[in-house]
């Protein structure tokens, strides 16, 4: 048996604690999104607070900032290409159209988005070990927030929502429905478990959750857990998600468990419904009707606002009215009408604006190496809430588009370098 010189051999045992580190770099710089959003989604500092700017913010640019020192996050050619394109066209459209705009709105967009032009280069995709750490978080979260419907009715809101009861009102982001009641006049809160900004956070990530565990694990077990913190968040928007994106799952990998799945839910909702008080998230899902809805404000009153400003001046319906533009004449409106995605960039950057920041943001999205029915999901968890709302981001970068190569150089389509192909 040969051996190895020892020159060479120090050379492997001193590479092989250096090869652990960067490996264990590399992995904290790709949950840093993910963890910042949820573990920070509520705190902030004057004067960012008053503004819903969270500090998850300044983690996001940390972990690039240092993922790019160091080496470990490097540019993708396809993306940065798009990213240009993006920033540049709206950049001179705001310049050249002469209408005052604000710099800080669009500086923010261009810094934010940034991120999205960088990928972890490794030797095998990483989405699948992303996934896998995804749906440990999530069991966590689930958990917790499962105690925290418990912990209220035992002990009262107080330390159930210890975030908004204990930090001092200054360190909290303004313009979230942190402790919501389950009905206006109700003394039980819908459950946010514990870090999230809103209800309606948890419950979608309840849902991508949901999603992710049907594709990968499957684990019905997991499945109920997750259904069971969606249920106790009494929010609507992870129900829409499932509602999209089960069927697909359904049709397309002839999940046919997921039927026994969804009857036992319902045979146990009919059992314990008047418990838990499920009446009122049924309830909520009738709320678009109403003007001075979350539901209406989130999903239908931008279009008025469309129809009153935008559409009349087609000059404007082009090219928009200007970056942070929306919120002043959406606080015109009679009734309250939320900073959506959709409506926010269309309003400010116009019809061709608009276009290119999608075309950007589901270019990275979509090119993942992910499931498609999991990157639908995470694509519209974006279109619930608005372009500045850490979630998605944290969704995004640490599950999608950190973990995925799209350069040109790599000819294999995602199908082929996914672990978790989409296929029967």
């Amino acid at each position: 048996m040969t051996a190895f010189p020892l020159p060479v051999a120090g050379r492997l045992r001193a590479a092989a604690p250096a090869s652990v580190s960067r490996r264990r770099l590399a992995g904290l710089l790709l949950y840093t999104p993910l963890l910042a959003t949820i573990l920070f989604a509520k705190l902030s500092v004057p004067p960012f607070a008053a503004q819903s700017l969270s500090i998850a913010y300044l983690f996001i640019l940390l972990a690039v900032g240092i993922g790019v020192i160091l080496g470990q996050l490097r540019l993708d050619s396809g993306r940065l290409a798009f990213f240009l394109l993006f920033v540049g066209c709206i950049g001179a459209v705001q310049v050249l159209r002469g209408d005052p705009f604000s710099l800080g709105s669009l500086l923010l967009l261009m810094t934010l988005y940034g991120a999205y032009v960088f990928h972890l280069p490794r030797a095998d995709d990483g989405t699948a070990p992303a996934l896998r750490f995804f749906l440990g978080l999530a069991t966590i979260l689930a958990l917790a927030g499962i105690a925290q419907y418990g912990l209220q009715l035992a002990v009262g809101p107080r330390y159930a929502f210890p975030i908004e009861n204990f930090v001092p009102d200054a360190f909290l982001i303004k313009g979230f429905n942190m402790q919501a009641p389950i009905a206006y006049g109700e003394a039980a809160y819908r459950v946010n478990g514990i870090f999230f900004a809103e209800p309606s956070f948890f419950s979608q990530f309840m849902a991508v959750a949901i999603i992710v565990e049907l594709l990968t694990s499957n684990r019905l077990l997991r499945v109920a857990l997750y259904g069971l913190a969606l249920l106790l968040s009494y929010s609507g928007t992870g129900v829409i998600l499932l509602a999209i994106c089960g069927p697909l799952i359904l049709i397309t990998r002839r999940h046919w468990g997921l039927l026994w799945l969804i009857l036992g839910a319902l045979l146990l909702a009919i059992a314990f419904g008047s418990y838990l008080e499920l009446d009122k998230l049924t309830g909520r899902l009738g709320e678009f009707g109403s003007v001075r809805s979350s539901a209406h404000a989130r999903f239908i009153g931008g279009f008025h606002v469309f129809a009153q400003y935008l559409w009349p001046d087609p000059l404007k319906a082009l090219f928009g009215y200007g970056a942070g533009a929306f919120t002043g004449y959406a606080e015109r409106m009679p009734f309250p009408v939320a900073d959506m995605t959709l409506f926010k960039m269309v309003f400010e950057y116009g019809l061709l604006g608009a276009g290119l920041y999608f075309a950007f943001i589901y270019y990275c999205v979509f090119r993942s190496a992910a499931p498609f029915i999991v990157r639908l999901a995470v694509g519209l968890t974006l279109l619930l809430n608005g372009p500045f709302v850490p979630f998605f981001h944290g969704l995004a970068l640490s599950l999608l588009v950190w973990t995925t190569q799209t350069e040109e150089g790599d000819a294999r389509s995602p199908a082929q370098k996914s672990l978790l192909s989409d296929g029967p």
